[in-house]
């Protein structure tokens, strides 16, 4: 999964009912524990935006959203905020704090940094991105962790995964999370985790992993094997040894499972999804996130029910692809791109169309605008993430979100929740919103804020034309510039300039929609129009009028040129150039 929990210097530990209580009654969601947190997996690069709750800095906006943001926002390559996070591939969610996986290897975070948990070698709070540190290092860090393919944000600390196959962790360890065989109370850069039945971590590192997870106080790493290492708080049996109530500071194997491909860690339990298709759960179930037709707590892992079955032995789900975690509740992506989900329930975080009932077993998640889910499910999903109460999807390559929204973490522009899935607005716009962000290839959800990586496409166009065909010297001629976005996404900060003949002067210009900055009345310039945002098939027009100064048998030349700040794949119609006899 991709989300996380609250710190526990701010909390207690309370049931799900008890957060669903407090959830319903507004609290603040870092006053109960947040969601799980799990890996990133790397896709295309692309930049990083972020939505919902913005108290402890966790969109890393610079502060910009202040308390919160309804839709997404750009987080902030550095501070002031004046370039994008780019060539990010992957992205976590934790507890009031998010992490970023670039191109490079290298993790950037930003949050509330209780514990040390962004790994800068300090405690202190971050609203815009920091790197993290290299192992060993001190504030102020020389040097900086290098070679990652995963991160995973839990409760309070963070994982991330190297090429080499080894893990490394910070932040809080106060039930042995980062499994260093340590229960120091916290560590603000990243150190080793140890190899099962280690205890010298640099000496002996955990190799072999595959992929991570976190939960809010436990880890679990996917071994090459297909093995599952588990560590860190075990009171609810989360770590899967067939004992609950005694954590372990570092790696120790899941009892059971030999054959997993995706793993899964929400706030006190685990999920795991065998090469067979089908999906293992164990841990909390008090309200049924095991997904076994029960809410009694497993210190094993047990098969998860197909949708509609009693008997979860003889009728197990199947075409499970990958899976995730919420604090309360589960998701599978199956085979054919459509989504189930079960568990807790109280905001309409399962996606059914329901809000208010646990599902014991799987159901499927509607579609936008669906009202049976079973006819008309969600479909095209590569992902899906869980936080305390809303769920996240890309689905063809757009971001769909349901459940809780009172801190705008849905993305849809409102604070309603919703009990299927809504629409993300894209980057620019408000509700309602025209437009889904687009080009997503990784999400992820935190207890009341959302994380994504999107690389939306554009493809911006300029066309010119004149009246009158043929213009008399010293006569009016009136251009008509046409920018069109022929993209499937939307194309922000859209500008053109138009350079005018040398043999015109200007007299006016006014633009459909925008502004333009316009040379002195009587001389010959350039005139800059700025459209803004610009939705997929949008289009927007300007009428510039000059007075013509060229003497019969001339021409007078125009040329206009748009431009856009996403990315455009094709530029060749970017430019436009309009010859117009004099006569």
């Amino acid at each position: 999964m991709r989300s996380v929990w609250g710190d526990r210097s701010r909390r207690r530990r309370v049931l799900a009912a008890g957060v669903a209580a407090l959830l319903w009654g507004g609290a603040a969601p870092w006053t109960s524990p947040s969601a799980q947190a799990a890996e990133g997996r790397p896709g295309n690069p692309g930049s990083a935006f972020s939505w919902g709750t913005n108290r402890q800095g966790q969109l890393g906006d610079g502060g910009n959203a202040i308390r919160r943001s309804t839709t997404p926002v750009r987080v902030c390559g550095a501070a002031p905020c004046t370039s994008p996070l780019d060539r990010v591939v992957a992205v976590a969610a934790g507890g009031e704090h998010s992490l970023a996986l670039r191109a490079d290897g290298t993790v950037w975070a930003w949050g509330i940094n209780f514990g040390g948990k962004l790994g800068d070698g300090t405690t202190i709070e971050r609203s815009s991105p920091v790197q993290v540190c290299a192992v060993g290092e001190t504030a102020p860090c020389d040097t900086f962790l290098t070679g990652v393919t995963a991160v995973a944000a839990g409760g309070s600390f963070s994982l991330a995964l190297r090429a080499d196959g080894t893990v490394v962790s910070w932040g809080s360890n106060l039930n042995g999370e980062l499994g260093d065989n340590t229960t120091s109370e916290f560590r603000s850069v990243p150190s080793p985790v140890c190899d099962t039945g280690a205890t010298d971590c640099a000496a002996d590192p955990l190799t072999g992993v595959s992929r991570l997870a976190a939960g809010e106080a436990h880890s679990l790493a996917l071994m090459s094997s297909g093995l599952i290492a588990s560590w860190g708080n075990n009171g609810l049996g989360q770590l899967g040894d067939g004992a609950s109530g005694t954590q372990r500071n570092r790696p120790g194997l899941v009892v059971g499972p030999e054959n997993a491909i995706d793993i899964a860690a929400g706030a006190s339990h685990s999920l795991a999804v065998l090469s067979d298709g089908t999906a293992r759960a164990w841990g909390s179930n008090s309200n049924g996130q095991l997904g076994d037709g029960t809410t009694t707590g497993r210190t094993l892992p047990v098969a998860v029910c197909a949708v509609g079955a009693t008997d979860c032995a003889a009728n197990p789900l199947t075409g499970v692809s990958s899976i995730d975690a919420g604090f309360s509740h589960s998701l599978a992506v199956l085979s054919d791109r459509t989504v189930r989900s079960w568990g807790g329930n109280f905001a309409g975080q399962l996606g059914d169309g329901t809000s208010g009932n646990q599902r014991t077993t799987p159901v499927h998640v509607c579609a936008v605008g669906a009202t049976d889910c079973t006819a008309n499910p969600l479909t095209g999903v590569t992902s899906v993430t869980g936080g305390v109460g809303h769920s996240l999807a890309v689905a063809s390559g757009l971001a769909r979100a349901w459940g809780s929204n009172f801190e705008g973490q849905l993305g849809d522009g409102t604070t309603t929740n919703r009990s299927t899935p809504v629409k993300v607005c894209a980057f620019g716009l408000s509700s309602p919103c025209g437009a889904s962000l687009s080009g997503v290839t990784a999400i992820a959800a935190g207890p009341s804020h959302s994380v994504a990586v999107a690389a939306p496409r554009a493809d911006v166009s300029i066309a010119l034309s004149a009246t009158p065909a043929t213009v008399a010297p010293g006569g009016t001629l009136t251009y008509t510039v046409t920018v069109r976005n022929n993209g499937p996404d939307n194309a922000e900060d859209v500008e053109f300039d138009d350079t005018l003949p040398p043999n015109a002067e200007f007299v006016s210009a006014n633009p459909s929609r925008g502004s333009c900055v316009v040379p002195p009345v009587g001389s010959s310039d350039t005139v800059t129009c700025r459209i803004g945002t610009m939705g997929a098939n949008g289009q927007a027009t300007a009428r510039i009028v000059v007075t013509v100064r060229a003497a019969a048998g001339g021409t007078v030349t125009n040329t206009a040129t748009v431009s856009s700040t996403t990315p455009d794949p094709k530029t060749v119609n970017n430019t436009a150039t309009l010859q117009t006899p004099v006569g």
